[in-house]
């Protein structure tokens, strides 16, 4: 099983970093294989909506994200994580998610699909604010925004009240995520 991470912080070892490594952890000690991609190391443009991808096939921006499209091929799930900012995913996360609409065919379906139906997804959020449930409107529409994708959204996880410390730090957090990662692969 090949599963890939997604971390759309500005910053590189972070909070949401260790969240969704902790997650990819699980997924490896239970065989997979897996790959983490930080935004904080890539040059993903915004989409320029110019509708290149409907007359070939694909991004016409020629940048990180063009990895990512190759991964996401020959992967069986995706670990996506963002810090919550202004009560909702950060710019670069947002960048991403746009992009991904480069891979959806003229009938709304994505083509990376067709390589691999059935890709699983967890959804990793880590916010300052100690209440878990406080942008939880918001949480919900993206994980609806990732069916419409048709990912299979197996979980999306919670890390609340970083702002008091890192989230490392939480007693009994990184075995929660490490056993949300090995049951996407279970």
């Amino acid at each position: 099983m090949n599963i890939i991470g997604f971390v759309g912080s500005p910053h590189k070892s972070g909070n949401t970093a260790w969240t969704v490594q902790a997650i990819l952890d699980g997924a490896a000690s239970e065989g997979a294989n897996t790959h983490l991609f930080s935004s904080a190391e890539l040059d993903i443009k915004p989409c320029a909506g110019c509708g290149g991808c409907r007359n070939d096939g694909g991004c016409v921006l020629k940048d990180d994200m063009q990895n990512i499209y190759a991964a996401l091929k020959t992967a069986d799930a995706l670990v996506f994580g963002s810090p919550v900012y202004m009560a909702q995913m950060t710019a670069q996360a947002k960048a991403f998610t746009d992009r991904l609409y480069a891979q959806i065919s003229p009938r709304f379906s994505p083509t990376f699909k067709e390589e691999n139906a059935g890709k699983k997804l967890v959804v990793a959020w880590t916010q300052g604010n100690p209440d878990g449930g406080k942008f939880k409107a918001y949480l919900d529409y993206t994980a609806q925004m990732f069916a419409l994708l048709e990912f299979e959204v197996q979980e999306s996880v919670i890390v609340a009240g970083t702002r008091a410390g890192h989230a490392s730090e939480q007693e009994g957090l990184a075995e929660r995520l490490k056993n949300v990662g090995a049951a996407l692969v279970k």
